[in-house]
């Protein structure tokens, strides 16, 4: 015996059902049930207080969001400006040697994907940086790391003593900065944005 769908008895519901699914529910017992229980749902519903959301709350919203975006303005022009400061650093101390070295060629190749990926991530557009809570946690890890890589990049006694680690650290640098424009353009790709 063929049973009311869930559509057919919200219709039945409404008024609006079909000769035949009035004529079953009249005979079954288990669909009358379920017709009863969507019945039950409707009125207490119904019954539910209604919600009317403040009015003077918007200019508060809009000034936050307004003040969120100045900040991640600020953020990421300080980012791009201590990066600069860090890429320009780098290239005068190499410049101040008289023959570049082998370890020389490497760090410029380092600093220059860096740069090319901090690029690539400033470029995302601000909107298609919506992120899921693990995504997000995903993200202020890769920040913290960039900013520890970033904090060993300014310590300059280390350009001198040792430029591999220095290599190291800008080939470090872009490899984070690599993975926070794919988690970017993963989410963003994910959530069709």
């Amino acid at each position: 015996m063929r049973h009311g769908t869930s559509e057919e008895l919200l219709a039945l519901r409404d008024g609006e059902g079909s000769a035949w699914a009035r004529d079953h529910v009249a005979i079954c017992a288990e669909c009358a049930a379920q017709l009863q229980r969507l019945e039950q749902v409707r009125a207490q519903l119904r019954a539910l207080p209604s919600f009317a959301p403040p009015r003077d709350v918007w200019p508060v919203i809009r000034e936050a969001a307004r003040g969120e975006r100045r900040r991640r303005r600020y953020s990421a022009w300080s980012g791009m400006v201590a990066a600069a400061a860090v890429v320009v650093l780098g290239f005068t101390v190499l410049h101040r040697s008289a023959a570049p070295a082998p370890e020389d060629v490497a760090l410029k190749k380092a600093m220059a994907e860096s740069a090319a990926m901090e690029q690539v991530f400033q470029s995302l557009h601000p909107d298609r940086r919506a992120l899921s809570g693990q995504a997000a946690g995903v993200v202020a890890d890769l920040e913290d790391q960039v900013a520890q890589v970033d904090a060993a990049l300014n310590d300059t006694t280390t350009w001198r003593s040792d430029p591999e680690r220095i290599a190291g650290l800008w080939k470090q640098r872009a490899g984070l900065l690599s993975a926070l424009v794919d988690v970017h353009e993963t989410r963003a790709t994910v959530a069709g944005l």
